[in-house]
């Protein structure tokens, strides 16, 4: 029985290529009217922004003026790319003071981040001690019991060297 199969059948290669096409040029449109409608709501998200929380504004600014001074043509970049996508770097702004506003909460019903826990610092735990012994060891109360080894000679050194068998290949090199 032969099964035919063509591998050079490439019918649908020119179908993948328009729809891929028409698919780009779709995602252009909506990412420009996204950003259209973003440039008129830019103000408000920004003022939205400082009103949820101000801390996020200010935290973006001082990271903006650290890379300016840490990396001054980084920094420009940025500088202009923020000045670009104004409306793209407003809603950075509403969605990072959301996030600060989570995080406080956070913070607030799990504790802390330096450590400290629902239970205040001068709070102590009742414990118990308990004695504990490793593995093979005495307790401190039984009497120990050592055994006093006699002190072996030690050995006596020879002037000479014992001998070593003789290799035939230690006179290969020698000229």
């Amino acid at each position: 029985m032969y099964i035919y199969s063509n591998f050079n059948n490439r019918q649908g290669g020119i179908g993948c290529l328009i729809f891929g096409i028409l698919g780009v040029v779709a995602l252009y449109y909506m990412l420009r009217g996204l950003f259209y409608l973003l440039a008129w709501a830019a103000p408000v998200l920004l003022v939205l922004a400082l009103v949820i929380n101000w801390r996020a504004v200010a935290d973006t600014g001082k990271d903006f003026l650290a890379l300016l001074e840490r990396n001054p043509l980084a920094g420009l970049v940025m500088g202009f790319l923020g000045v670009v996508g104004f409306p793209v770097l407003t809603l950075y702004l509403v969605v990072k003071a959301l996030g600060y506003n989570k995080l406080k909460e956070m913070q607030q019903q799990f504790g802390s981040s330096t450590g400290n826990t629902a239970m205040g610092q001068d709070d102590f735990v009742e414990f118990e001690e308990l004695e504990s012994t490793p593995k093979g060891k005495l307790h401190q109360d039984e009497p120990l019991e050592l055994e006093i080894l006699p002190e072996e000679p030690e050995p006596q050194k020879t002037a000479k060297a014992p001998e070593k068998p003789k290799n035939p290949y230690d006179t290969l090199f020698e000229g």
